[in-house]
C-alpha cells in the first residue's frame, strides 16, 4: 500500500513539474514575441499576462492588450484575449476574444462587438492542419458597418494532398450599411455559403505566414451562394492559376430575380439610371432566351487575366496572389 502511495505521489510530482515547465516555457516564448515586436517598432503591450490551467490545461490571459503595427498602420486594442490548450495536445489551440474590441486602420476606427467569437488552430510540427473561426453574433461599426450572425469559417488541409486546402464559409444572416446588392432589413436577411478547394505550390506552414507565402495553382469552386430576400446568386467553376496570379478556366453564374439587384444598385447610386436600364434590357434579352425572364444563367471565363461573360469581354480580372 505504501508503495502505491509513493508511486502516486511521485507521478503527481513529475506531472506537476512537467506542467510548470510547460507553463514557464509558454510564458517565456510569449514575452519574447512581444519583445521582438517592440524591437520591430511596434507598440506591443499588456497590463498582465497570466498562465493558469493546472493540472491539464494551459490557459493564457492577456489583459489590456494593445498591438500597433506601424507598417500597415493598424492598431488593435482589447480588454483581454485568451488562448487555451491541453498540455498533452500542444499543437491544438483555442482562442477567445472579448465582447468588445477596437481596430484602428488608416481608413478609420472600427468598433467590434461580438458574442461567442472563437477560433481554433491545429498544427503538426510546422504544418497548419486546420483552423476555424465562429461567432454567434459579430458586429463591426466604423467607416463601413457590417453585422453577421451564425458565422462559421473553416480551412483544412487534405491528408493525402497537404498542399490542397478545403475552405468553407457560412453566415446565417449578413447586414451592411450599404452595398451593391442593397441594404438589408430585418425581414430581408442576407445569407452566404461558400465551399471551395485551393491547391497551392507548397504546403502552408507557420513560417509561411511570416515570409514567402504559398501561391495558388488551381481553384475548384463547387458552390458560392448568396441570398438576399428573393434574390439568389449561385456560382461554380474550376480555374488554373498561373505564376502571375491570372485565372484560366470556366465558371457558371445563376441569378434568380436579378432585376432586384439592378434596382437596389440604382437606388443606392452604385449604377447610373441610364446604365442600369441598358443592363436590364441586355440581360433581360439573354435571360429570355433561356425561357425564364426572372432567372439568368451565364457562363463566364477567364483567360490570361481577362474575363468574359459568354462572348462579351468584361476587361481585366483580379489576380489571386498572397502577399
Amino acid at each position: 500500500m505504501k508503495r502505491l502511495f509513493f508511486a502516486i505521489v511521485a507521478v503527481a510530482l513529475l506531472w506537476s513539474g512537467y506542467w510548470v515547465f510547460q507553463a514557464y516555457s509558454l510564458r517565456n516564448s510569449l514575452e519574447h514575441w512581444f519583445e521582438a515586436r517592440q524591437e520591430d517598432g511596434w507598440e506591443a503591450s499588456y497590463s498582465d499576462l497570466a498562465v493558469r490551467g493546472f493540472p491539464n490545461r494551459l490557459d493564457v490571459t492577456f489583459t489590456d492588450l494593445v498591438l500597433a503595427n506601424p507598417d500597415n498602420q493598424t492598431v488593435w486594442e482589447a480588454p483581454f484575449f485568451q488562448m487555451f490548450s491541453l498540455v498533452y495536445t500542444p499543437g491544438h489551440w483555442i482562442f477567445a476574444w472579448p465582447d468588445t474590441q477596437t481596430l484602428g486602420t488608416k481608413d478609420g476606427t472600427y468598433q467590434i462587438t461580438s458574442e461567442g467569437l472563437r477560433a481554433s488552430l491545429v498544427t503538426e510540427d510546422d504544418r497548419i492542419l486546420r483552423t476555424n473561426l465562429e461567432a454567434a453574433i459579430l458586429n463591426i461599426s466604423g467607416p463601413t458597418d457590417l453585422a453577421m450572425a451564425g458565422l462559421n469559417f473553416g480551412v483544412a488541409a487534405e491528408e493525402e494532398t497537404p498542399n490542397r486546402l478545403r475552405i468553407g464559409l457560412s453566415a446565417q444572416s449578413i447586414a451592411s450599411s450599404r452595398g451593391a446588392l442593397g441594404p438589408t432589413t430585418a425581414d430581408k436577411l442576407d445569407e452566404v455559403t461558400l465551399r471551395t478547394e485551393m491547391t497551392f505550390d507548397k504546403v502552408w506552414t507557420k513560417d509561411a505566414l511570416k515570409g514567402d507565402k504559398p501561391q495558388p495553382t488551381r481553384i475548384n469552386l463547387p458552390l458560392a451562394e448568396y441570398k438576399a430576400g428573393k434574390l439568389e446568386l449561385k456560382a461554380t467553376g474550376e480555374w488554373d492559376v498561373d505564376s502571375k496570379g491570372r485565372l484560366d478556366g470556366i465558371g457558371t453564374l445563376r441569378a434568380v430575380n436579378w432585376r432586384d439587384m439592378l434596382d437596389n444598385a440604382t437606388s443606392n447610386g452604385d449604377l447610373p439610371e441610364g446604365l442600369a436600364g441598358l443592363l436590364s434590357d441586355s440581360i433581360g434579352l439573354v435571360a429570355s432566351l433561356s425561357g425564364n425572364k426572372k432567372t439568368l444563367d451565364l457562363t463566364f471565363s477567364f483567360d490570361k487575366g481577362k474575363i468574359s461573360m459568354g462572348i462579351l469581354p468584361l476587361g481585366n480580372a483580379p489576380k489571386i496572389r498572397f502577399k
